[in-house]
């Protein structure tokens, strides 16, 4: 008898009760993201402003929104964020070593490499790509769902190489071109970002449309709310979703963050994952319990994180799936150590 057939440990019944809160959370976050900004919109128009109000607001909002992107940049590239990956302009390498452990895929160990070089010779809004790494699948931190594309994952990647193109740079926007190829395919792509400012609120699109020789196009869409409430906490929602030309429904997903600034050598990130597909019929596939523990080790390039976490996966009745993942990286041009901590953070 399997552990996901034990009578003691199967969730089925469950399931509704579980599928039917998180559609709610859902719907109601899609509603708070659509309504949100014409709410703000009404409340400003039938507040009376006096003539000296209009600067000091337009400060006010332009410091919040300020602290909440630079609070938010730094967090992405100290967790090695896809968000903050991105967009770098600049020579960049990172090595490291995942091992993982879970009770329904035991112990796994993963290295890689990724990397880009700045090409200022040829243009200074171009860059080389490059990553590696062996090409098993690495499972214990997979989501069903990721801002990363699929071939850009640990699954079915080995070596590739892409020439990444800046359209626009900038605080409100990011565009940028890519076009690469691996041993087992090639593939070319576009990336949209953009920023709205809601009073101290932030909110951010991206759109990343991708071709892909063995499995046709790809689009991956997100949008966050985030808000950094105090010196040391940042809060962010993330809605998503995923379409492949070549596959059935639409995984999808919500997520809610939280992270927790330490000091300039530590961060945490508290996080939970809702994931849904419509393939069949509308369900939900997991739910994710994580947190993540960062913390620069010996060296401001070398970073150790620690990742204890529990998950419900569908295909597993629901039963509890306990892990954990310990990740060693070396990060050679990341641009978040104390000089940078002091000019964004007062303490």
């Amino acid at each position: 008898m399997t552990l996901s057939e034990h009578p003691s440990l199967n969730y089925v019944t469950t399931l509704p009760t579980i599928s039917f809160i998180n559609t709610i959370i859902l719907h109601l976050t899609f509603v708070i993201l659509f309504l949100l900004p014409g709410t703000l919109a009404i409340a400003q128009a039938n507040v009376p402003l006096t003539e000296e109000d209009p600067a000091f607001i337009d400060t006010t909002q332009q410091q919040a929104s300020s602290m909440v992107l630079d609070a938010a940049t730094w967090l992405d590239n100290f967790f090695n964020d896809d968000r903050a990956i991105s967009e770098v302009n600049r020579t960049r390498l990172r090595i490291g070593l995942s091992l993982g452990y879970s009770r329904n895929d035991s112990f796994e160990m993963k290295p890689y490499i990724s990397g880009r070089i700045d090409l200022p010779h040829l243009s200074n809004k171009l860059n080389l790509l490059i990553s590696a790494s062996n090409d098993e699948d690495f499972v214990t931190d997979q989501n069903p769902i990721s801002a990363t594309p699929r071939h850009e994952g640990s699954k079915n990647r080995d070596i590739s190489t892409a020439l990444q193109y800046f359209i626009k740079e900038g605080k409100k926007y990011n565009i940028s071109t890519l076009f690469g190829a691996s041993s087992h395919y090639l593939y070319t792509g576009i990336r949209y970002r953009s920023l709205e400012e809601f009073g101290s609120w932030q909110g951010r699109f991206i759109d990343r449309l991708q071709y892909f020789t063995d499995d046709g196009l790809e689009n991956v869409i997100s949008y966050d709310l985030e808000h950094y409430f105090s010196d040391r906490w940042l809060f962010r929602t993330t809605v998503s979703a995923d379409w492949y030309q070549r596959r059935d429904g639409l995984p999808h997903s919500l997520i809610f963050g939280l992270y927790q600034i330490i000091s300039q050598e530590k961060a945490v990130l508290y996080e939970m994952g809702n994931y849904f597909t419509t393939e069949n019929s509308y369900k939900m596939t997991d739910l994710q319990l994580r947190l993540r523990y960062r913390q620069r080790f010996l060296r401001d390039w070398l970073i150790l994180e620690l990742a204890p976490q529990v998950t419900f996966p569908e295909d597993h009745d629901r039963s509890a799936n306990p892990g954990m993942i310990v990740k060693l990286e070396a990060d050679i041009g990341n641009l978040t150590g104390r000089k940078t901590f002091s000019e964004i953070f007062s303490f």
